[in-house]
């Protein structure tokens, strides 16, 4: 019966754990109003103490920052847009300065700490909600900061995503133009307003179901039969087909190319894809049912989950809300959206679970009809909710290990924020944390999509016509595939598919079912010398990839790949690489893949690639002419890029458990520098 108190804190630096002690002491205090045995008492607060002291650092030692502290006299918009400006800032100053961040597995190999430069990819922006994204991404943007979003609800809340649902949207109801105004005004169709307004003015409506007239043309009625050609598929066509050959029809993957950021916008397309195909798989039903589905991920109604295994080979801020950073530590925390008051909206209907009673208002708060018990359970509520959120900034606060930004931009009136209760209870703690002196470099570049007027440029109708013949004249030139992946060399007709034929650079290399795709991710993030961490990533993953009721396989196979000879070798030759993206220059394009297991020994590199479809023993021959050009096309890649000969090309058959070496690779390597030669040109 006695209680046990866990107050040693294995992740954050003593400076910062010394700052949240100070903080959650006053704040996390048991409420003397309430009465202590209640289940609605908060609880008292327990002091940490840290094992990492922060000693021997430079000039940037860990601690506490504060980023504008202070309330301004000014709403909240401009105060949103001053602070997202701020933090690019910001984050520009701590990669340039640099500061300095424990570098832990020095550290262990040392047995002392030691410190490394910070990067972006050492930085987590955190956000209890994503009122402020657009003004943040706007910031990010126009200081060209390489970013991504990790919380489904941060890229619902996206541009890119919200056109698409606009005109998914469309497709489904014809009878909604609101969404198919949008949808044509979308990077998908392009249409300007004076489109739209021409094609009102000639007698057009915006319902594709309509005949439109019979000299009516332009962009506006292009982009109308196809949204009508969609609606038609929709009956035929599942959801994850539909969505999928959406973004492939209107080139969506393509124009992101212009983006600076394209990975993150590629990302965002597939992320959507992927909800497509878990909700077809789970008999989630027709576009609408999927629809209704995607506004409860929004609204908040029901959560999705994010792929747990970061991208390692980008270098790029990560951002996320609270809820997905629970579990997750980061060198550097900045913590924004604070600086708004709390939501007291009423709900109409209260449920008083300890007293079986359901209590209902309706009015506002000075012109309410309410049942007696109302107004004294909308006090309770609102008390739970903001101890809710005490709590959760403590688990916001918590997830920083060397570096913790506060962004205490604030208006001075409209009542009082997080940002504001913070600094008052750190009133008289001011050696605790110092506040940050912004160093701005040069001028910011133009933000992008920006409009860049010029006295010699041509806006005439003919200039236009002249632009969009030249236009067609360089889409069809540059229409051929400039590159080829090594995957679509290879014919597959079993469990284990590829990535499609028409090459995709988001897609990154896994095998094309939800169970491969976890195998592939869990050999990516786990210690192949020892196999730990199996069970925690296989379950992390099989969530992710909606199969929770295959993690055992999951675990199976991935055991069967880490006590395999051939990654026995990869780990024994101390020069071993996963998930290595291979690009090589052949005929007048490139040839382009991933590489599952990399590695070297003396006498020159091993290609091991995992396949996870269930093949016999009699069907291995039959399975190694199938993969004979994939193997071929990556053996040939990374030995053009290194300049080192490739020895071995390996394939692991994790079912059964089978190692099988890719007879004549030097001919394999030709074959298949011919055909991908062959796919470019036709």
């Amino acid at each position: 019966g006695r209680t046990v108190r866990l107050t040693q804190n294995f992740r954050s630096q003593e400076p910062v754990v010394q700052w949240v002690n100070a903080l959650f002491r006053q704040w996390l205090a048991a409420d003397p109003d309430t009465d202590p045995d209640s289940d609605n008492a908060q609880a008292a607060y327990e002091s940490m103490s840290a094992v990492w002291q922060a000693n021997s650092c430079g000039d940037s030692p860990p601690t506490v920052w504060a980023l504008g502290n202070e309330a301004m006299d000014a709403l909240m918009g401009p105060i949103r847009q001053q602070e997202a400006d701020e933090i690019g800032t910001l984050l520009h100053q701590i990669v340039s300065e640099p500061w300095d961040i424990l570098d832990t597995e020095a550290s262990e190999a040392n047995g002392a700490e030691t410190y490394r430069p910070a990067r972006y990819s050492d930085i987590c922006i955190l956000m209890p909600t994503r009122t402020g994204l657009p003004d943040l991404e706007r910031g990010l943007e126009e200081h060209d900061l390489p970013y991504r979003l990790e919380s489904a609800s941060l890229v619902f809340e996206t541009q890119e995503i919200r056109d698409l649902l606009n005109c998914l949207k469309s497709i489904d109801n014809p009878a909604d133009q609101v969404a198919t105004v949008a949808a044509l005004r979308s990077q998908a169709f392009a249409c300007s307003d004076v489109d739209l307004a021409i094609h009102r003015e000639r007698g057009g409506t915006f319902d594709y179901l309509d005949n439109p007239p019979t000299d009516a043309s332009g962009p506006v009625v292009e982009g109308m039969t196809i949204l009508h050609q969609f609606h038609q598929a929709r009956i035929w066509e599942s959801t994850q087909t539909l969505v999928d050959r959406f973004i492939r029809d209107r080139q969506l993957m393509e124009a992101a190319t212009g983006h600076p950021r394209m990975r993150e916008q590629w990302r965002r397309y597939r992320f959507l894809v992927e909800q497509a195909a878990r909700f077809t798989n789970a008999g989630g039903g027709p576009l609408a049912k999927f629809l209704e589905w995607i506004d409860d991920q929004i609204q908040g109604r029901a959560r999705v989950s994010d792929n747990p295994v970061p991208e390692s080979d980008e270098d790029a801020v990560r951002v996320m809300t609270i809820h997905g950073s629970k579990g997750l530590e980061f060198p550097v925390v900045v913590l924004t959206g604070i600086n708004s008051a709390p939501n007291r909206r009423s709900e109409t209907v209260l449920f008083d679970r300890q007293n079986g009673r359901v209590e209902v208002g309706v009015g506002s708060r000075t012109d309410r009809i309410a049942t007696p018990g109302y107004e004294k359970l909308l006090e309770l509520d609102n008390r739970l909710s903001d101890d809710e959120k005490v709590r959760l900034m403590y688990v916001a606060t918590t997830r920083a290990r060397d570096h913790l930004v506060l962004s205490m931009r604030r208006p001075q009136r409209g009542g009082k924020s997080v940002a504001d209760q913070i600094a008052d209870y750190m009133d008289g703690h001011a050696d605790m944390w110092k506040p940050v002196e912004l160093k701005p470099g040069a001028d910011p570049p133009i933000p992008v999509g920006a409009q860049v007027s010029h006295p010699d440029i041509d806006h005439s109708i003919e200039a236009l016509s002249q632009w969009k013949l030249h236009r067609e004249t360089m889409i069809a030139e540059l229409g051929r595939p400039s590159f080829v992946a090594a995957t679509a060399l290879s014919s597959h007709d079993v469990d284990d598919k590829p990535e499609p034929t028409e090459p995709e650079p988001w897609r990154r290399g896994r095998a094309g079912t939800s169970v491969g795709r976890a195998v592939h991710a869990v050999l990516q993030s786990i210690d192949l010398a020892t196999g730990d961490g199996v069970e925690y990533r296989a379950r992390a993953q099989a969530v992710a990839e909606g199969v929770p009721d295959r993690e055992d396989e999951i675990v199976r196979l991935t055991r069967v790949a880490v006590n395999s000879a051939i990654v026995r070798r990869a780990v024994e030759s101390g020069r071993m690489w996963r998930e290595v993206p291979v690009a090589a220059p052949v005929g007048k394009g490139s040839l382009h893949g991933f590489i599952d297991l990399l590695f070297e020994e003396d006498d020159g590199l091993v290609v091991v690639d995992y396949k996870t479809d269930a093949v016999s023993d009699s069907g291995l021959s039959d399975a190694m002419e199938r993969y004979r050009l994939q193997g071929g096309a990556y053996a040939a890649a990374i030995g053009k890029i290194t300049r080192k000969p490739v020895k071995e090309m390996v394939f692991l058959y994790l079912q059964p458990n089978r190692e099988e070496t890719l007879a004549d690779l030097p001919g394999a390597m030709a074959e298949a520098l011919d055909a991908a030669v062959a796919q470019m040109s036709a």
